[in-house]
């Protein structure tokens, strides 16, 4: 092969890599994202889907992951007895899907739409056609209705269909790699395992790579990547003679070093048609769409520690995936069907005996009917290998009885449709049967083309429509008020409340600001958790970082918590107890973890773990009292403050320069000790320089450090080599570390600008009081793996006290009021702001930087803390009495005590009902809500139209906020429609797998979603699975421009995943949402 030929060959495998690269990208739009554990992110679990209308989405999903969309039928039926479904919402629903017609049957004349109506309300009365014969023939004891199926049969009603067993195959033929990968397909015809097997191994390695320091034994190799470990490792373990792989080490050291490259390989082996990867793709990496879904994550986070160190993606694991399947499936072919397993292979052999194959299909299904088996003898079909050509020429025998069977079947089937529907509509068996056929006709066609399986997306639009109007009818009294106040001339003088808070728009917040301003006379916002501060927070003694920010945001600013200037000495006395404490767990774990040390720990220290176990199960309030007393005493109490401030250019030069000299300096005294501490600061700063610059040194350094260290020049120039590979003391190095600490804080400019945009999306630009309270929000439980999914969803997942300081500190200071004065927004000298924390599982809110706070706020201070206590024991009765294991409403004082027990309880699976039941979200002022009890089922976000001409805030909250809550939104549908598929299901089987997720015992896919005890009440839903409905006071042609800019938002606008209201502020009339030029009055 000549140079250019191979140059061609290389060029050409190229473009197959990117394209396998490109089509399982592709695929991987039905697998969402999955963050890890540690920061729960509520998410759309079909996201990747969001191009397509929901109820497509939906369907497609359906297909691949095997999820329900909707609720069972007859849950939607329920609500309608409960009258939580109005009719008119119903008859709104099945409007589009009905014609123009009616039947006359008796007296009676019977439209079309009522038809469709009754059919949703009381079913179609659809039978399985496995117990049809035994309901038809229990009803058929009855003359009535044996008259009404005669006349059925005898007028010609029910026709004929061409059924036959070629069917069976031709669906079988359709179903190969289309509805199931070749593994599946296998399982479901020759009732194998394959694809249990195949996930069992990639759960396997899955677990072993993506551990992130949870297994007590580390996977080796991680580096090669996550192909390249398994193709190493799997040689030297013994699951291929296992599976009974024929020459497994021997085919894992003959794949390809890429796993592009074994992918294609593969597929080649499998001879599968280009035409049909994408569709292969996308279903395997449905199999497991909880560890995919983290993959997808994994793989796009390239700055990731964990990602940088063991690299992973999509591609890899598909190549380990196809290797399996590849492999199984051909000892399944050979043994069952003596054909190789290829595509090509098993679809030609179903070509070749379609009655064969169709007989053994419904002999496996149970569809053959029992008269037809005396004439079979059954052993042929469960014969190894299976006799298909024998098995041909009986079906071709019996072609004609199975489809008369089946016909017959179909014909009972649709006369107990009819019969059911005559019914529910209330009309005589008598009167149906002497109708003329061309009505029997008519309903008949009706009805089968109105199937069951339509019914959900009508009852959810019906649903949502019922709740919709109820929800703006509550709104009504304010609007009256709104109307009232706009139509004043002259505004009456503000009256400064006694404190004003911030809080998060988290539906949990509602309620607490309502009983805070019911209590005080105070006044409360509403704002996204991060307070429109997006930064990368470090706490003090941390070494992670966490963006506190919605993840559709990327932080810039980086703050850090550092010790106040005073707490030096407790502060290393902080440090050096909290290593001490550190160092002591990661003993215990050793020790736990030890393969022998655990038989030693029970006899010595057993007591001590008992001592929690019965003080924990027991009495968990004691217990975390006598605990946090131990802490008290243990800890070292220490005051912080954030880094907020930006360093300028110089500074930041000295600083870096400061931490080289340190490093030098500590290098001298390490080797050379008394002689290291000799050299002068001088002295070691110009090593720094030479090491940085790579300047020679000249003679009186190399004398001076001769005679203190005994160096010459080779010996002076290991050092600096030294300084500069292994302590970062080059130029790229520095480069970088003044990057990162540029990104430090925020310029006063920046930190104006922040504040003043938070304030301006809030309307909040006048009228302040003495003392105001940024009040984040944040949850405790015990036991918990998913404790984050209480935290805060625009912090990224974490509690947001570190955004409400950041804020707090900018707000508080005079250069920065300054700057907001220029831009209008004046703030008056004796305005304090004051971060707090919502803890939304106790309703106690903890406040931050105290000493802070001026001696002449000291009694406004002492009022919002009592306001704060009131509010939060009204609350947490409020909350209380939701929860199905509190009986009855607690007094005000035990309300505080019961939450409290919840969140130390680690037996509690439902510490708060965090975010379920919520339906709604409202941009506009306080004073279309003020008063009205919204039971904390509503998104609360403060803003004014009449301060946001361009609507360039508004544009703010509905790509940021409004998405967040959508995710939030369809994370809790999804979990509660389907929560085995989309959701985690029950905590009762949940471990915690390399601190990334969850799993049932000991191996399964990784759990997606939320439990099922945070949307379910027992076996009925609490969470009332909607589309979100988002409410703006806001012009509609601005809300309709801010859309058309957008593409997001008119995927989620347009595609009906969200449903959007606007509040016109002229005619105090709802609209909703179709299209930009479409909005429809709600009446």
């Amino acid at each position: 092969m000549t140079v250019s030929t191979a140059r061609e060959v290389e060029s050409h495998k190229e473009l197959e890599r990117i394209e396998v690269r490109s089509l399982i990208h592709l695929a991987g739009e039905t697998i969402s994202q999955f963050w890890p554990m540690q920061t729960f992110i509520h998410h759309n679990p079909l996201h990747g889907l969001e191009h397509l209308n929901i109820h497509q989405a939906i369907a497609q999903a359906e297909k691949f992951l095997g999820g329900r969309g909707y609720l069972p039928n007859e849950e939607y039926r329920n609500l309608y007895r409960q009258g939580r479904i109005l009719d008119e919402a119903i008859t709104d629903a099945v409007m589009p899907f009905s014609e123009n017609r009616y039947v006359t049957i008796g007296t009676r004349n019977i439209s079309h739409i009522e038809v469709l109506r009754t059919i949703l309300i009381h079913g179609s009365g659809t039978i399985p056609h496995e117990i049809s014969d035994a309901v038809f023939d229990s009803l058929r004891r009855d003359s009535q209705v044996e008259d009404f199926f005669t006349r059925l049969q005898s007028g010609g009603i029910l026709k004929d269909a061409d059924l036959s067993l070629r069917q069976q195959t031709d669906q079988a033929r359709h179903d190969v790699v289309n509805q199931y990968t070749l593994a599946a397909w296998c399982d479901r015809t020759f009732e194998t395992s394959l694809q249990q097997q195949i996930n069992d191994e990639l759960i396997k390695w899955c677990a072993g790579f993506l551990d992130q320091g949870h297994a007590p034994w580390s996977m080796p190799m991680r580096e090669k990547t996550f192909y390249g470990s398994w193709k190493a490792l799997a040689q030297k373990e013994g699951t291929g003679f296992l599976l009974s792989i024929p020459d497994w080490k021997l085919k894992l050291q003959q794949l390809p070093d890429r796993p592009e490259d074994a992918v294609l390989a593969c597929l080649q082996d499998l001879d599968l048609p280009q035409s049909l990867w994408s569709n292969v793709f996308t279903l395997h990496l449905a199999q497991l769409p909880g560890w995919t879904g983290f993959l997808k994550w994994r793989a796009d986070q390239v700055d990731h520690e964990w990602q940088k160190a063991f690299p992973v993606d999509l591609v890899q694991y598909m190549a380990v995936r196809l290797f399996y399947e590849r492999e199984l499936v051909s000892m399944v072919c050979h043994q069952q069907l003596e054909i190789p397993g290829t595509y090509s292979a098993i679809t030609s052999s179903l070509e070749r005996f379609p009655f064969g194959f169709g007989l053994y299909k419904a002999f496996r299904t149970g569809n053959l009917a029992q008269k037809m088996l005396p004439a079979l003898d059954e052993g042929m079909f469960t014969v190894t290998p299976l006799p298909l050509q024998t098995l041909d020429g009986w079906g071709r025998e019996a072609d004609g009885t199975w489809g008369t069977i089946q016909r017959e079947r179909t014909a009972k089937g649709h006369a107990l449709m009819l019969h059911h529907l005559a019914r529910s509509l209330g009309i005589a068996l008598t009167d149906l049967t002497a109708c003329p056929p061309e009505i029997l006709e008519t309903l008949l066609g009706w009805t089968t083309n109105f199937p069951e399986s339509k019914h959900g997306p009508l009852w959810l639009q019906a649903f949502e429509m019922s709740y919709m109007k109820r929800f703006v009818n509550n709104l009504a009294p304010n609007l009256a008020l709104v109307r009232e106040w706009d139509s004043k001339q002259e505004k009456p003088e503000f009256s400064r409340p006694p404190a004003q808070a911030m809080f998060c728009i988290d539906v949990r917040s509602e309620g607490f600001r309502r009983h805070l301003e019911e209590v005080g006379g105070n006044e409360t916002f509403g704002f996204a958790g991060f307070f429109g501060v997006p930064i990368c927070f470090q706490g003090f003694g941390s070494e992670q970082e966490t963006d506190q920010c919605p993840v559709l945001l990327k932080p810039k600013h980086r703050v850090r918590e550092i010790p106040r200037a005073y707490q030096g000495k407790a502060a290393e006395q902080y440090l050096q107890r909290q290593n001490l404490a550190k160092t002591g767990h990661a003993l215990l774990h050793d020790l736990k973890e030890n393969v022998i040390t655990p038989y030693v720990m029970v006899e010595a220290i057993g007591w001590f773990f008992g001592f929690r176990l019965f003080g924990q199960t027991i009495a968990p309030a004691w217990y975390r009292t006598f605990t946090s007393w131990v802490k008290e005493w243990f800890a070292i109490p220490i005051g912080t403050t954030l880094t907020v401030d930006k360093l300028s250019h110089e500074e930041a030069e000295e600083m870096v320069a400061a931490e080289h000299r340190a490093t030098i300096h500590r290098l001298l005294i390490e080797r050379y000790g008394r002689m290291g501490l000799a050299v002068s600061h001088d002295q070691v700063d110009r090593l720094r320089k030479q090491a940085l610059y790579q300047a020679g040194s000249d003679s009186e350094d190399e004398e001076t450090l001769s005679r203190l260290l005994g160096w010459n020049a080779a010996v002076h120039e290991q050092f600096l080599a030294e300084l500069r590979q292994n302590h970062g003391i080059h130029q790229r190095a520095v480069s970088r570390r003044m990057h990162r600490i540029t990104q430090v804080g925020f310029t006063p400019k920046e930190q104006a600008y922040f504040v003043e945009t938070a304030l301006r999306i809030l309307g909040f630009t006048q009228g302040f009081s003495r003392l105001i309270l940024i009040c984040a929000h944040g949850s405790v439980s015990e036991n918990n793996p998913y404790e984050s999914a209480l935290d805060c969803g625009a912090c990224g997942g974490n509690e947001g006290y570190s955004n409400a300081r950041a804020f707090v500190e900018m707000a508080n200071k005079p250069y920065v009021r300054e700057l907001l004065a220029q831009k209008g927004i004046h703030i008056p000298a004796d305005t304090y702001f004051l971060p707090g924390q919502h803890n939304t599982t106790t309703d106690e809110v903890e406040l931050f930087d105290l000493e802070d706070v001026p001696a002449t706020h000291r009694k406004d201070l002492l009022r919002l803390e009592r306001d704060l206590e009131e509010a939060g024991r009204r609350n947490s009765r409020e909350r209380l009495s939701r929860l199905p294991d509190e009986q009855g409403m607690p007094s005000l004082n035990r309300s505080l005590r019961l939450a409290k027990r919840r969140s130390m309880d680690w037996s509690q699976v439902r510490p708060e009902w965090g975010l379920s039941r919520h339906t709604a979200f409202i941009v506009g002022r306080r004073l279309l809500t003020r008063g009205i009890n919204l039971e904390g089922r509503t998104f609360l976000h403060s803003y004014d139209y009449l301060q946001d001409p361009t609507g360039k805030y508004l544009e703010i909250i509905m790509t940021a906020p409004l998405i967040v809550g959508n995710w939030i939104n369809m994370e809790h549908y999804f979990s509660t429609v389907d929560p085995e598929v989309y959701g985690a299901g029950s905590k009762v089987y949940h471990n915690v797998v390399g601190r990334i997720g969850v799993m049932f015992g000991s191996q399964s896919d990784m759990r997606i979603g939320l439990p099922v005890q945070t949307v379910y009440d027992g076996p009925t839903p609490y969470h009332e699975p909607m589309r979100l409905m988002a409410i703006i006071e806001a012009p509609l042609e601005r809300i309709s421009a801010i859309i058309a800019r957008h593409d997001l938002l008119q995927k989620l606008m347009g595609n009906q995943w969200v449903n959007l209201v606007a509040l016109d502020p002229i005619t105090m009339e709802f609209f909703m949402y179709h299209s930009s030029d479409d909005w429809r009055i709600i009446l």
